[in-house]
């Protein structure tokens, strides 16, 4: 009998301890519960979404460029050209902003004397290969890129903005391609050198084609100049508002921020009440349009906002008149 009630005994004790053991205080986790929660947090983390990126379809480079900017904090910047020089060849000529063509082609100034910057592409002074085009020649004869060829490894290209900043590119090579099998993106696209293309026609006028056989691409890179600092960026810093808004038809238009660190835009439209609210945003690679039905009858802003998520103030408002 004695043994039985100590077995008895025995065992309610243990069902205590054990019971005292896994006796968990009320919103508390046991060992396991806490290793399934710190799974669940390690992937919400790791499937958590990068807003930003999300909102803006940010391209690999330019995320590449994003961390750069982040974690290196010195990036140089660009101009907009409005002179260009090249003292070898006897060239001084004014710089128009010229874009993409019906026909994909990169548009040429129509004045044989002017050279065309391609403003979607990169400015220069930015790593990116920035591109200046302009005519050999015409029905008269010679054009302001005639001599170009002649130009030769360390001549010089002087550009100039409209604030009279120059900057100063070195020539590095000279490439001939046929006009119909260039290399479109070691012409135009992303590189981690400040690179400056000039690009003309050249070879034999093919006159059932209307165009040259072949296209010259002198290379030149930016001549650095150690008595400038680089600037530093901020990431606190607001980038500026959009200009120019209008509206045509459907479309809602403004010019784009001459700023590298801006990834994009938001439209805001004014409701009922006359409160704006964001109903879109548009990558800095796309066109600075917008459709909207109610476009003649609504008010707008637009602001631009950078790869550290600051948001610029409106733009001005665009107003449907009265």
């Amino acid at each position: 009998m004695k043994k039985v009630l100590l077995l008895v005994v025995g065992a309610i004790i243990w069902l205590v301890l054990a019971g005292y053991n896994n006796y968990t205080e009320p919103g508390t986790n046991t060992a396991v519960e806490k290793e399934q929660t710190n799974a669940e947090l390690e992937v919400e983390e790791i499937e958590k979404p990068d807003v930003l990126s999300d909102e803006f379809l940010l391209l690999d480079d330019q995320k590449n460029k994003i961390e750069e900017a982040k974690e290196s904090q010195n990036v140089q910047e660009g101009m907009e050209p409005v002179q260009v020089e090249i003292p070898a060849i006897d060239v001084k000529a004014d710089i128009e902003n010229v874009g993409v063509l019906e026909n994909g082609q990169m548009g040429v100034p129509e004045d044989i004397n002017k050279v065309g910057w391609f403003e979607p592409g990169f400015k220069p002074g930015t790593k990116g290969n920035a591109v200046l085009a302009g005519h050999v020649d015409s029905k008269t004869g010679p054009a302001i890129f005639f001599y170009l060829e002649k130009l030769s490894k360390g001549d010089e290209i002087i550009l100039t903005d409209k604030e009279g900043e120059k900057m100063t590119f070195i020539v590095t090579r000279k490439e001939r391609y046929p006009y119909n099998d260039s290399p479109i993106e070691k012409i135009f696209g992303p590189t981690d050198s400040r690179t400056l293309n000039l690009i003309t026609c050249v070879g034999t006028f093919n006159r059932s084609k209307g165009t040259h056989e072949e296209r010259l691409v002198v290379s030149t890179e930016l001549k650095e100049d150690p008595s400038k600092e680089k600037k530093e960026v901020d990431p606190n810093e607001v980038p500026d508002a959009p200009t120019n808004l209008s509206v045509s038809g459907n479309f809602l238009s403004w010019h784009a921020v001459r700023d590298e660190n801006v990834v994009g835009y938001r439209i805001y439209k004014a409701d009922a009440y006359g409160v704006y609210k964001q109903i879109e945003s548009i990558s800095n690679l796309e066109r600075k349009s917008f459709s909207d039905p109610d476009a003649s009858t609504s008010s707008y802003y637009v602001t631009s906002v950078n790869i550290f998520g600051n948001e610029s103030a409106p733009s001005k408002k665009m107003t449907p008149e009265k």
